[in-house]
Protein backbone atom coordinates (compact mmCIF):
# COMPACT_ATOMS: atom_id res chain seq x y z
CA UNK A 1 0.00 0.00 0.00
CA UNK A 2 1.29 3.42 -0.90
CA UNK A 3 -0.11 5.17 2.15
CA UNK A 4 -2.65 7.18 0.17
CA UNK A 5 -6.11 7.64 1.61
CA UNK A 6 -8.56 5.36 -0.18
CA UNK A 7 -11.56 7.26 -1.46
CA UNK A 8 -14.81 5.99 -2.87
CA UNK A 9 -17.13 7.79 -5.23
CA UNK A 10 -20.57 6.17 -5.15
CA UNK A 11 -23.10 6.76 -7.90
CA UNK A 12 -26.67 5.81 -7.04
CA UNK A 13 -28.38 4.89 -10.31
CA UNK A 14 -31.78 4.52 -8.71
CA UNK A 15 -34.16 1.70 -7.88
CA UNK A 16 -33.17 -1.58 -9.52
CA UNK A 17 -36.52 -1.85 -11.33
CA UNK A 18 -36.05 1.63 -12.82
CA UNK A 19 -32.50 1.03 -14.14
CA UNK A 20 -32.50 0.26 -17.84
CA UNK A 21 -30.25 -2.79 -18.00
CA UNK A 22 -29.47 -2.37 -21.72
CA UNK A 23 -28.29 1.22 -21.18
CA UNK A 24 -26.37 0.11 -18.07
CA UNK A 25 -24.62 -2.70 -19.96
CA UNK A 26 -23.69 -0.35 -22.81
CA UNK A 27 -22.37 2.28 -20.38
CA UNK A 28 -20.24 -0.37 -18.61
CA UNK A 29 -18.92 -1.54 -21.99
CA UNK A 30 -18.04 2.03 -23.02
CA UNK A 31 -16.39 2.59 -19.63
CA UNK A 32 -14.25 -0.56 -20.03
CA UNK A 33 -13.14 0.56 -23.51
CA UNK A 34 -12.35 4.03 -22.15
CA UNK A 35 -10.25 2.53 -19.34
CA UNK A 36 -8.26 0.46 -21.83
CA UNK A 37 -7.69 3.30 -24.30
CA UNK A 38 -6.91 5.95 -21.67
CA UNK A 39 -4.46 3.84 -19.69
CA UNK A 40 -6.68 4.07 -16.61
CA UNK A 41 -6.10 0.38 -15.96
CA UNK A 42 -2.64 0.83 -14.48
CA UNK A 43 -3.09 -1.95 -11.93
CA UNK A 44 0.24 -1.30 -10.28
CA UNK A 45 -1.11 2.10 -9.20
CA UNK A 46 -4.17 0.68 -7.44
CA UNK A 47 -4.82 -1.39 -4.34
CA UNK A 48 -8.50 -1.91 -5.16
CA UNK A 49 -10.57 -2.41 -8.29
CA UNK A 50 -11.43 0.79 -10.13
CA UNK A 51 -15.11 -0.11 -10.33
CA UNK A 52 -17.53 -2.12 -8.20
CA UNK A 53 -21.22 -2.69 -8.87
CA UNK A 54 -23.52 -3.29 -5.91
CA UNK A 55 -27.19 -3.66 -5.21
CA UNK A 56 -28.00 -2.03 -1.90
CA UNK A 57 -31.13 -1.74 0.19
CA UNK A 58 -32.12 1.77 1.25
CA UNK A 59 -33.91 2.74 4.48
CA UNK A 60 -37.31 2.06 2.87
CA UNK A 61 -36.30 -1.43 1.76
CA UNK A 62 -35.97 -0.49 -1.90
CA UNK A 63 -33.19 -2.23 -3.82
CA UNK A 64 -30.95 0.30 -5.57
CA UNK A 65 -28.13 -0.14 -8.07
CA UNK A 66 -24.91 1.62 -7.17
CA UNK A 67 -21.57 1.87 -8.92
CA UNK A 68 -18.52 2.60 -6.79
CA UNK A 69 -15.28 4.08 -8.12
CA UNK A 70 -11.89 4.63 -6.54
CA UNK A 71 -11.11 7.69 -8.67
CA UNK A 72 -13.14 10.74 -9.62
CA UNK A 73 -11.89 10.48 -13.19
CA UNK A 74 -13.53 7.06 -13.59
CA UNK A 75 -16.78 8.18 -11.97
CA UNK A 76 -16.96 11.22 -14.24
CA UNK A 77 -16.31 9.14 -17.34
CA UNK A 78 -18.91 6.54 -16.38
CA UNK A 79 -21.63 9.08 -15.58
CA UNK A 80 -21.16 10.71 -18.99
CA UNK A 81 -21.48 7.28 -20.68
CA UNK A 82 -24.52 6.42 -18.50
CA UNK A 83 -26.29 9.69 -19.30
CA UNK A 84 -25.58 9.31 -23.04
CA UNK A 85 -26.90 5.74 -23.12
CA UNK A 86 -30.06 6.67 -21.20
CA UNK A 87 -30.69 9.61 -23.55
CA UNK A 88 -30.28 7.34 -26.59
CA UNK A 89 -33.06 5.01 -25.51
Amino acid sequence: MRGDIMTEITLDLGPVKAVDEVAFEQAIDRFAKWQTSSGALACHDRDAPGLMIKTVCDARGTLRKTVIFQRQEGASAFISFWEAERAAI
